[in-house]
């Protein structure tokens, strides 16, 4: 709001400071209200003072969990206001990727203005590794049609190890994840755990990659060493969702089940769910599967019943899958 005052005076002036300074205090209240949970309040105080580029980009960034057509409307008007903003930019990329992933007519149009916001994000500001980050993880994903690269992602993780050589360690990781290179990931996965033992990213994506490679009870001792941190959201949220794939690696094992059975306790019991977790419909449905799968077929019956599955399609076919097995 500053930068749009006239400064005809110093009354003018200090009234121009005061309410940009009001400005920013609504959306601190809207992060604070996101922050406890009330999306509703939060997009209100966003809302109030959606004059600000900040205000919009914030908008788009709540939208983008539950309605990308509105977060798109945001973050275009934000592009509208000001399309050197680096802030935009990253989040315009992560809204136009999520949309095309969930299309089929328009999935290259919207994969190309992803990776061009990307891309403007690291121009803009190249030591932030986040944009780094969001533009890796373009590359690594998309199909070689839309912009996907293997060999620019190699380029972008060297940057980010330049930048930073632990968080370098964790980009090549990702790079040598999506080559396949089994040799190559375990070298660097024995460097990061050798270096970084107590590292819940570390030990989170370790546990995952074995997963992925079938190595079970590995990923299960590498998953129960994830550490809770109450006062870390970020680490919280990786410990519980590090709670929830024990069980679901109980699941594919076909053992392990105790194990798998009090991780899933737990998460339903005490996750707060955040972007991206598992909900705890998920989490009660591999409960039931451990349950069914321990030979209790009563009580994984009345869990399955339990499950509320309106608004996810591909729950609700794995529910019924279970529950015609049951019959």
């Amino acid at each position: 709001m500053l930068r749009q005052c006239t400064i005809i005076g110093a009354t003018i002036l200090t009234s121009c400071l005061l309410f940009s300074s009001q400005a920013y205090a609504d959306i601190s209240k809207g992060d604070s209200a996101l922050a406890a949970g009330n999306k509703t309040q939060a997009i209100a105080f966003y809302q109030s003072q959606e004059s600000e580029i900040l205000a919009k980009i914030k908008l788009a960034q709540v939208y983008m969990g539950f309605d990308l057509d509105e977060a798109e409307e945001w973050i275009e008007l934000a592009r509208k206001q000001d399309n050197q903003d680096p802030r935009m930019h990253f989040t315009r990329g992560s809204i136009m990727g999520q949309q095309a992933a969930n299309s089929i007519f328009s999935a290259l149009s919207y994969a190309g203005k992803s990776l061009d916001s990307f891309e403007q994000a690291v121009v803009l500001e190249p030591s932030n590794i986040a944009y780094q980050l969001g533009l890796l993880s373009f590359y690594l994903q998309a199909p070689s049609i839309a912009g996907g690269d293997k060999d620019k992602a190699k380029q972008v993780a060297q940057t980010i190890s330049a930048l930073d050589p632990v968080e370098g360690l964790k980009a090549n990781i990702m790079v040598y994840s999506a080559l396949e290179d089994k040799a190559g990931l375990d070298r660097l996965l024995q460097e990061g755990l050798a270096q970084h033992s107590n590292d819940p990213w570390f030990l989170f994506n370790a546990g995952m990659i074995k997963q992925n490679n079938q190595e079970y009870g590995q990923a299960i001792g590498l998953l129960s060493q994830v550490p809770l941190d109450a006062e870390n959201e970020e680490f919280q949220q990786r410990y519980f969702s590090a709670q929830y794939q024990i069980g679901k690696t109980a699941i594919l094992a076909e053992d392990f089940y105790p194990v798998g059975l009090a991780a899933l306790d737990n998460y339903i019991a005490n996750a707060t769910i955040g972007n991206g977790m598992p909900s705890i419909d998920w989490a009660t449905f591999r409960k039931a599967n451990i349950v069914q799968a321990m030979g209790d077929k009563a009580n994984a019956s009345q869990l399955y019943k339990s499950i509320q599955a309106d608004d996810d399609k591909q729950l609700q076919k794995a529910l019924k899958k279970a529950l015609k097995q049951l019959s």
